[in-house]
């Protein structure tokens, strides 16, 4: 068992800690219904992306892409479906957003590092596995799907933003936090 615990703390390298950290703050901080500027929609999505990419520059040809591109394109349509009655506040002026709160968040973060962690042990495990072209289109299709689903509900939330009518978000206090730079 300890050996187990070893190699999966082993895998994964060592900026790959804080980042945790930070996206398990973020997934708790996601708990309570919060006014945020909209551009902070888009870091989730680029940490994952990032994630997503990581090994992929490493073997990259037409089919590698073509499993990323289908990853994203199902992890943004799961994203469509799960988020689409999500109801937030636009304030356009001073480009705020209202979102409820939600455990989808850390829900998505802790089954994309799990992932992310089972694969790191695998590939620890045995690293002659990553030659293997079916095991690593099945590592791109599990570790991006994520990053569709992070980008899925950014462009939701963003279209959202969009098509609903502004109110000031300023003045909501109401049991609503403004997020401080995080």
């Amino acid at each position: 068992m300890l050996t187990i615990l070893t190699q999966t703390f082993k895998g994964p390298p060592l900026w790959v800690w804080p980042l945790f950290v930070y996206l398990i703050a973020r997934g708790i901080i996601a708990f309570k219904p919060r006014i945020m500027p909209l551009k902070k929609i888009f870091i989730l999505p680029s940490v994952f992306f990032f994630l997503s990419i990581q090994r992929l520059v490493s073997n990259i040809n037409f089919l590698t892409c073509l499993v990323w591109l289908l990853s994203i394109i199902i992890g943004a349509f799961l994203s469509f479906v799960i988020f689409k009655n999500i109801q937030v506040g636009a304030d356009k002026k001073n480009n705020l957003l209202k979102l409820p709160g939600s455990y989808s968040t850390l829900v998505l973060i802790l089954i994309s590092f799990s992932i992310k962690f089972y694969f790191w042990f695998i590939i620890a495990k045995d690293p002659i596995l990553l030659k293997d072209s079916m095991f690593f289109y099945r590592y791109i299709l599990a570790t991006t799907l994520s990053f569709g689903m992070f980008l899925g509900r950014t462009l939701l939330y963003f279209y959202k933003f969009k098509k609903t009518d502004s109110t000031s978000l300023l003045d909501t206090k109401a049991g609503l936090q403004k997020e401080k730079a995080f």
